[in-house]
């Protein structure tokens, strides 16, 4: 696949960005014409710093109390740099004494999250932010949210690098970057997607690690 690939960067923040790769690509349930690279936001040190400064702003302009960060496809860093933002003495919040977690995904055979029992106190009654890369559909993110909800959590809020949608199940999504930063960017059921209606083949299939040729 031979595609350009162009770099966009917050207006926020001109160490922080993105990629973005036009293109047919599909994942567990849609079809993409653009892929969003999010690796240096998620894996370079100094690029994680400053998104992390960009997605904490929304809480503490907020004052949200958040307890636990559950970080979605290889955030953990990432959620780290959050946790500590958080947590830092602000004039909106002095003298912080509270902890904030992260804490990774487990998966069971059918796609639901779990959490084994020395991790239920970080979710039983916590406020606990959603830390995911990428929001197409936002049913990953729903599936989560039911989970933090079924351990007697509290869904304080939604944070990604990449949101295609506003809110997620009447949570504000706080994101760096949306649609509107990817000029033409869609999303499309698979019966709805004009790419396979052409005839066009599908270039890789993607999803919140990355992409996978085919």
């Amino acid at each position: 696949m031979d595609k350009p690939i162009y770099t966009i960067t917050s207006d926020r923040d001109k160490k922080v960005f993105i990629h973005a790769m036009p293109g047919h690509f599909i994942s567990s349930s849609t079809h993409l014409n653009c892929y969003i690279g999010t690796s240096d936001i998620k894996h370079n040190h100094k690029v994680s710093v400053d998104a992390a400064m960009l997605m904490a702003q929304y809480y503490v302009e907020r004052s949200i109390n958040v307890d636990t960060v559950l970080c979605l496809y290889e955030t953990q860093a990432l959620g780290a740099y959050l946790a500590h933002e958080l947590s830092r003495p602000t004039m909106f919040n002095p003298n912080p004494d509270n902890n904030i977690y992260t804490i990774g995904p487990e998966y069971d055979a059918a796609g639901n999250i779990i959490f084994r029992d020395n991790l239920k106190k970080h979710i039983n009654g916590k406020n606990v932010i959603i830390l995911i890369s990428c929001i197409t559909s936002g049913k990953t993110v729903e599936r989560a949210m039911d989970s933090v909800n079924y351990y007697g959590g509290s869904v304080a809020g939604i944070t990604s690098i990449f949101s295609a949608t506003d809110k997620i199940g009447g949570v504000e999504v706080n994101t760096i970057f949306n649609k509107n930063d990817v000029p033409g960017y869609e999303a499309y059921a698979p019966h709805d997607c004009p790419h396979c209606k052409a005839g066009e083949r599908v270039d890789a299939i993607a999803n919140g690690y990355g992409y996978s040729l085919l």
